[in-house]
C-alpha cells in the first residue's frame, strides 16, 4: 500500500470575503490534513494596499506565504474570484499545487459586465442562507465599496477559460445547481478545458456551495486526492488524546495576509486546536518591530494571553492587544463555542476549558506567559495558572467574575444589563454579534457553569504574582469583591481605572495597558527595570489602533 500522507488544504476566498466563510468545509477536511486558510490584502480586516492588485499580485502573495509555511504540493481550494488567484498561483507555481478546485468559479465569458455582474450577486442574495447573507455583508464592510471596486475590473477582466489549460495538476470544478453567477455551461467548458477535469455540481447549492454542501464537497475533494498522485492515500483521522479518549486535531492557522510582500511583519495569525468537538482558536499579535522594545529592553519578551467573558470573543480585546504588542507577542483567544468557534454539544468543565488552551498554547511554542482574564475569562484563567505553572507566569483578572454575594444568574443577568448603560456603543454592538454567534442555549449552558466556580478557593492556591484590576464604574465586580481576591492571593495586588465600567480593557486600553505593564515591572521576574541601559517604556507613546 503507497505511504500516506497528510496533505494541506489550501482555501482562498473570493472578492470582498474573509476565512469566516469557509469555516464548514474546513470542519470536513481537517480529519484528513492540515488547513491554511487565507484573508488576502484588503480583506477580512487586513490593510488595504496603496494600489490595485491584479490576480498575479494576489498569487504571489499566496506562493510568498505558503513559501514561508515551507510547504509544497497543496490541495489549493478557491471560491470564486478565489478560484482565479487559485489557477494562477497553480500555473505560476507548479511545485507548490498538486491539486486544484475551483468553486463556483468567475467570471464567465458570457456575464463579464460590471452591471450583469453586480446584478446577478444581489440576486444571489435572495438564495443564500441568512447566515451566508451576514458573512457576506460584515466581510463587504470590513473591505470596504471602494476597495471592492477597484478590484473588479481584475476579476471580469481575467480569462480563467484561456488560463486553465496551463494548469498542470489534476482540477475539480465544482458548483451548485442554483448557483446563477457560475453556470453549468460556464462549469462544463472549464472542466473540459482543463487537462485533468472533472465536473462536481451539488444539488440545490447556490454560489457559495461550500456552505451549505460542505460534505459532499468535502467527499468529493479527498476522491480527487486518493485517486491522482502524488497523494495517493489519505491517512484516517487523528489518533484519540490518551488523556480523554477524543480525537485531537492540530497544526490548523489560519493568517490575515500583509498588504504587500514588502512587511510580511504585519501578518497576524490565527492557530486552533480541536479535541472532541471543542475547538480553542488564538489570533496571534506579533511584537510590533515598530514599537517600543520589551518591558525591560531586552529579549526574551513576555507572551500574553488574552481570555474573554462569557458571550464575548477576541475581538473586544483588539485595543489591549495592539498596545501589548510593543513588549511581547500577543494571543488574543477565542474559547470554544464563542467567537468563530463550533459550539461543543455540552458545555465543559473550566479545568477542561483551561488545560484545552493550555494545549493550544504548547502548539504555538509558547512559554512565560502573562494570562490576562476578563468577567467569567478570569475563571479559565485561573484554573490555567493552577494546571500549567510552567506556562503561566502572572496573572492578571480584570473585573472578576463572580461575585461570592451575586452567584446567582438572575442576580448576574441584573447586573450585566445595567453595565450595559455604561459601557461604549461599539462595545455593545460587538457584544451584541458575539452573543447572538454562540446563541442563548450555550450562553445559559456556560453561565450555569460559571456560577459554580468557587474562584475564592481556587485563586488563593495560584503561586504566580496577581493583579486584580477593574474599573470605579464596574458593577459587576465591586471594590470589596477585588481587594478580597487580591488579599487572598499568594502574592496579589488590587487596582482600579478611574472611569471605567465593566470592560476596562475596552474603554480605557491606554491605562490598563500601562498597569499591566507596571506591575510586571514591579515583580521583577519577567520586568527587571534595572536590566540594562534600554529606554524606558511608555506606553501613552504607542498609537492607538482602530477598533473594528
Amino acid at each position: 500500500m503507497p505511504d500516506q500522507v497528510r496533505p494541506l488544504f489550501v482555501m482562498v476566498h473570493g472578492i470582498g470575503m474573509s476565512h469566516r466563510y469557509w469555516d464548514k468545509l474546513e470542519r470536513k477536511l481537517i480529519e484528513y490534513g492540515d488547513t491554511l486558510v487565507l484573508d488576502l490584502p484588503g480583506f477580512g480586516g487586513t490593510t488595504t494596499p496603496d494600489r490595485p492588485l491584479d490576480v498575479a499580485d494576489y498569487a504571489a502573495v499566496i506562493a510568498h506565504t505558503l513559501d514561508q509555511e515551507g510547504a509544497q504540493g497543496c490541495v489549493v481550494i478557491g471560491h470564486s474570484m478565489g478560484a482565479q488567484f487559485s489557477t494562477e498561483l497553480a500555473i505560476s507555481r507548479p511545485d507548490l499545487v498538486s491539486h486544484l478546485v475551483l468553486i463556483g468559479p468567475v467570471t464567465d465569458s458570457e456575464h463579464r459586465s460590471p452591471v450583469k455582474h453586480t446584478l446577478m450577486l444581489a440576486v444571489d442574495t435572495l438564495i443564500e442562507r441568512p447566515v451566508t447573507n451576514l458573512m457576506v455583508a460584515t466581510a463587504y464592510a470590513q473591505c470596504g465599496i471602494p476597495w471592492y471596486l477597484q478590484e473588479l475590473p481584475a476579476m471580469l477582466d481575467y480569462r480563467l477559460d484561456d488560463r486553465l489549460p496551463l494548469v498542470s495538476c489534476p482540477v475539480l470544478v465544482v458548483r451548485g445547481t442554483r448557483d446563477i453567477i457560475a453556470g453549468h455551461d460556464w462549469c462544463d467548458k472549464l472542466s473540459c478545458n482543463a487537462r485533468h477535469g472533472h465536473l462536481v455540481e451539488i444539488p440545490g447549492e447556490p454560489h457559495a456551495a461550500h456552505r451549505g454542501g460542505a460534505s459532499t464537497i468535502a467527499t468529493a475533494v479527498l476522491d480527487l486526492v486518493r485517486n491522482h498522485p502524488p497523494l495517493q492515500t489519505l491517512p484516517a483521522p487523528s489518533a484519540p488524546d490518551s488523556s480523554r479518549g477524543e480525537p485531537v486535531y492540530r497544526n490548523r492557522s489560519v493568517r490575515s495576509y500583509p498588504p504587500s510582500l514588502r512587511s510580511p511583519e504585519k501578518a497576524v495569525e490565527l492557530r486552533s486546536i480541536t479535541v472532541g468537538d471543542r475547538q480553542c482558536r488564538s489570533y496571534l499579535i506579533g511584537r510590533s518591530t515598530e514599537g517600543r522594545p520589551g518591558p525591560d529592553g531586552e529579549d526574551p519578551a513576555p507572551v500574553f494571553v488574552l481570555i474573554h467573558g462569557i458571550g464575548m470573543s477576541h475581538r473586544y480585546f483588539r485595543r489591549l492587544g495592539f498596545l501589548l504588542a510593543a513588549y511581547g507577542d500577543v494571543h488574543l483567544i477565542d474559547l470554544p463555542g464563542y467567537g468563530w468557534t463550533r459550539r461543543p454539544a455540552h458545555a465543559s468543565s473550566t479545568t477542561a476549558t483551561a488545560e484545552l488552551i493550555g494545549k493550544l498554547l504548547d502548539e504555538a511554542g509558547s512559554s512565560t506567559c502573562v494570562v490576562v482574564g476578563h468577567s467569567m475569562g478570569v475563571q479559565s484563567a485561573t484554573e490555567l495558572a493552577l494546571l500549567r505553572p510552567d506556562l503561566v507566569s502572572h496573572l492578571v483578572l480584570i473585573g472578576a467574575a463572580v461575585d461570592v454575594e451575586r452567584r446567582t444568574i438572575r442576580q448576574q443577568a441584573l447586573t450585566l444589563s445595567i453595565n450595559s448603560l455604561l459601557e461604549k456603543p461599539l462595545l455593545s454592538m460587538v457584544q451584541f454579534f458575539d452573543v447572538l454567534r454562540c446563541g442563548p442555549r450555550w450562553y445559559l449552558a456556560q453561565l450555569r457553569l460559571a456560577m459554580s466556580y468557587p474562584l475564592e478557593e481556587r485563586l488563593p492556591l495560584a503561586a504566580q504574582p496577581v493583579l486584580v484590576l477593574r474599573g470605579s464604574r464596574d458593577l459587576v465586580a465591586g471594590t470589596a469583591w477585588s481587594e478580597r481576591l487580591a488579599h487572598q492571593s499568594q502574592h496579589g495586588e488590587a487596582t482600579t481605572i478611574d472611569g471605567a465600567p465593566h470592560a476596562a480593557h475596552h474603554s480605557a486600553p491606554r491605562a490598563v495597558a500601562a498597569t499591566v505593564i507596571g506591575f510586571l515591572r514591579r515583580s521583577r521576574d519577567i520586568v527587571r527595570v534595572e536590566a540594562g541601559p534600554g529606554p524606558e517604556p511608555v506606553v501613552s507613546d504607542i498609537a492607538s489602533p482602530t477598533d473594528g
